[in-house]
């Protein structure tokens, strides 16, 4: 289902058969997991990125909570899943804030669900603030120049890798 590409690790691939049951206990979702722990960017918060549009409702947020449920099973504790995915600009501000909030004890995280750049301009300012990305691909949905522009549009140094999925969370 998915295939993970990041700096120093091999790609795992995960399977839509593998999803419909609890994601977080397949050794893929576990690989992809571990992953996002790279000693030299430790995060609280991790903007999970679309590619481009054409992603099928929700996937972000299915997304987003499935690694979620994989690090609390790994770590032990909550990690809390935030929806930016129609964040308005008027609200902005305020999502910085709960962030800051769910993020501000010891070892609490959040993975940030986030809607393609093109549909939703606030992407770009919240993939920027959290502690670093990671870029998501719907292999044969996602257009790689629209990928390419992304992680221009907000800067290569906040990614921490990419994923490519191969079917549907």
């Amino acid at each position: 289902m998915s295939k993970l590409v990041a700096p120093t690790s091999s790609s795992p691939v995960l399977r839509p058969h593998e999803v419909a049951r609890r994601p977080w206990d397949e050794p893929d979702w576990q690989q992809l997991w571990l992953a996002t722990r790279v000693k030299e960017r430790t995060w609280r918060s991790l903007a999970l990125v679309p590619g481009g549009s054409g992603m099928p409702a929700r996937f972000m947020e299915k997304t987003a909570v499935s690694l979620a449920q994989t690090g609390m099973t790994h770590l032990g504790h909550a990690i809390h899943v935030a929806d930016a995915t129609r964040v308005q600009l008027a609200d902005l501000n305020e999502f910085f804030a709960e962030v800051t909030r769910c993020t501000s004890k010891d070892n609490e995280r959040v993975v940030i669900a986030l809607a393609p750049l093109s549909e939703n301009v606030t992407s770009v300012s919240i993939a920027q603030q959290a502690d670093c990305a990671l870029l998501c691909i719907l292999r044969g949905v996602t257009d790689m120049k629209a990928a390419q522009r992304t992680v221009k549009d907000i800067g290569a140094r906040s990614f921490i890798g990419s994923v490519m999925f191969e079917g549907l969370v």
